[in-house]
């Protein structure tokens, strides 16, 4: 259907035609950001992804930190020779949507505090993601940044352990105090729980074994007991050793949960993001400190054990070690007197 107009006698139609005003608002708009930061040892590598829509053509300013220099610019997957202008590259923008990635170096390397860089896209967007790849010849400490990220859960085991070790301390059956417990949850930390879950049974067994009263078990109750507190004692040994060779040759474990992140690969998101991405800090020292610490644990393991064994050793032979069993049956010659419990009568 289309209007039509028959104009009658003396009748006559005005048309005014108006260009229409656009609506207030932004042209462009930053839907995704991906910054991936990648710090060595001299020189930190980044990477820039945007997804953009914009209604006009035209040039969008993107700063960098300072001192970079720019490597790589691609849109839609086309190379651009753009270059820096006081640390601004001028994006060409087309109208509609499109995928543009910028990768730059800065000439400084992982710290002991480190910042990542701040990048101004020039207008808040939204859906702003940041992954930071740290060496893995460091040792992480803490992480603080947006909300939605990492978190360093080490410490709060530590907190948790320490309670442990002051409740197992005044447990009067082991030679172990407070501070015995707390050296040796903290290398336990490296194992997986049931690990050290074995060691304190074991240690508590025996224990528990130096009060038992042999002669008032049956022979078969307490050697069973015996040969299961062998076999706990070999679990419990190669725990430990566990322990020493995963502090010694292992990766350090801190606990790194929270947005799919792990100790050598930091994630964190942001919804809404003004002109200037989100930034996160993430403290971290020498993975050698790990290493002189654990070696430090190992050599003050292997001494203590030396004591706990001997100790372990008199427990479990406290009033013997092992009882003879009674025959079932009289060996072939051997008299029965009638009605004892062998007698067939």
């Amino acid at each position: 259907f289309a209007p039509e107009f028959h104009p009658w006698p003396g009748e006559q139609l005005t048309i005014a035609l108006t260009k229409p005003t656009g609506a207030e608002g932004r042209t462009l708009t930053i839907d995704h950001s991906q910054l991936t930061v990648t710090p060595g040892h001299r020189a930190t590598d980044s990477t820039l992804t945007l997804s953009i829509r914009s209604s006009q053509g035209g040039q969008h300013p993107v700063t960098l930190p300072e001192g970079v220099t720019l490597t790589k610019v691609l849109i839609d997957g086309t190379s651009y020779p753009l270059q820096l202008e006081d640390r601004v590259v001028r994006l060409p923008i087309h109208p509609g949507s499109q995928q543009i990635v910028l990768s730059w170096q800065a000439p400084v390397g992982i710290e002991s505090r480190y910042l990542t860089p701040a990048v101004t896209l020039g207008i808040p967007s939204v859906n702003s993601f940041l992954n930071l790849s740290l060496p893995h010849d460091r040792w992480l400490m803490f992480v603080q940044g947006p909300f939605i990220g990492p978190a360093v859960l080490m410490w709060g085991v530590l907190v948790m352990l320490t309670a442990l070790a002051y409740a197992l301390g005044r447990i009067p059956i082991t030679p172990l105090r407070m501070i015995h417990w707390a050296l040796l949850g903290l290398g336990l930390t490296q194992v997986p729980v049931y690990a050290g879950f074995i060691v304190i049974v074991w240690l508590m067994a025996l224990g528990a074994r130096q009060s038992l009263k042999p002669e008032l078990m049956k022979a078969w109750h307490f050697n069973m007991l015996q040969l299961a507190l062998g076999a706990l004692t070999v679990m419990a040994l190669g725990d430990l050793f566990w322990a020493i060779r995963q502090g010694l040759l292992g990766d350090p474990d801190m606990s790194v949960a929270g947005n799919g992140s792990h100790a050598y690969l930091l994630k964190w998101y942001q919804d809404q993001s003004g002109e200037t991405l989100p930034q996160a800090t993430v403290t971290s020292i020498s993975i050698l400190w790990y290493r002189a610490i654990m070696l430090a644990w190992a050599i003050w393991l292997a001494l203590a054990l030396t004591r706990w064994l001997k100790w372990g050793y008199s427990c479990f032979t406290t009033e013997g070690y092992w009882k003879p069993l009674k025959p079932l049956l009289a060996p072939p010659g051997m008299a029965v007197a009638p009605g004892s419990p062998m007698s067939k009568e």
